[in-house]
């Protein structure tokens, strides 16, 4: 593998809130990476804990660091985020979850080769510690935005668009809880595609009683991404639904 090559400048996207326990770990995984043309724009959303401290303490100037004014969600955080980017590449990494240390350099060389404006990859899941406790990964090598309807396959630690190509693409704040899948949607529904690559290149911290756990809080939320974010009649929604709740139930192995 070459790690000299410069595919450009990633921007990392990563919004923090009150993730004092994780926030220095995940930062530590962009730092370590391979691939060193990258600036971290992490947008610190009102955090009451320690964490914007430890934020300021790492030296490294390709960091940078912004302060909401006041709280506004992780939809808006993100976007303040793309908004000010200058990057190439938009990549994103929650505050709790971790990169490899080739992450960015496999995934860049991964969409060099199959000329991919947008691409995700498998990734481990991880308890609070730090313990494996499930791998996510998929037998297609591509999706398109019907696919992604039923399932989304992209987790978003590992989620890289093309901002040359795409343009910024921002997340919709109407989305909540679910902005990332409804900006994975918006990506494709032009008739764009995503791309696969099957190596595990990151881990997904999956916090006991977070909304993303719980499937049944998640219902609701996965049901207005379909009707008033992308405005799909109840029938077809309902369709989605239920292949979107049967897939949860083996998404991970």
């Amino acid at each position: 593998m070459n790690v000299e090559k410069d595919y450009g400048l990633v921007s990392i996207i990563m919004p923090n809130y009150n993730s004092e326990k994780f926030v220095e770990q995940s930062i530590q995984s962009v730092i370590d990476q391979s691939y060193g043309n990258w600036e971290l724009i992490i947008v610190d959303d009102c955090s009451s804990d320690n964490s914007v401290n430890l934020i300021k303490k790492f030296g490294d100037p390709r960091i940078k660091l912004i302060q909401n004014q006041e709280n506004c969600g992780a939809a808006l955080s993100r976007n303040n985020a793309i908004e000010v980017s200058n990057g190439r590449w938009i990549a994103f990494l929650d505050s709790d979850d971790l990169w490899d240390r080739d992450k960015l350099q496999i995934q860049l060389s991964f969409m060099s080769e199959k000329n991919s404006v947008f691409s995700c990859s498998a990734y481990q899941v991880i308890d609070e510690n730090g313990n494996v406790v499930s791998n996510y990964d998929v037998k297609k090598n591509e999706f398109f935005y019907k696919d992604i309807l039923k399932h989304c396959s992209i987790g978003c630690l590992t989620a890289v668009y093309d901002k040359e190509k795409l343009g910024k693409i921002l997340m919709p704040v109407e989305a909540e809880k679910r902005e990332d899948f409804a900006c994975w949607l918006k990506i494709l529904k032009n008739g764009e595609k995503v791309d696969f690559l099957h190596q595990s290149l990151g881990q997904y911290r999956k916090s006991t009683g977070s909304v993303s756990a719980n499937k049944f809080k998640m219902i609701k939320y996965q049901w207005r991404v379909y009707r008033k974010v992308e405005k799909i009649n109840f029938f077809s929604s309902l369709y989605y639904l239920v292949c979107w709740a049967f897939a949860g139930l083996r998404k991970y192995k």
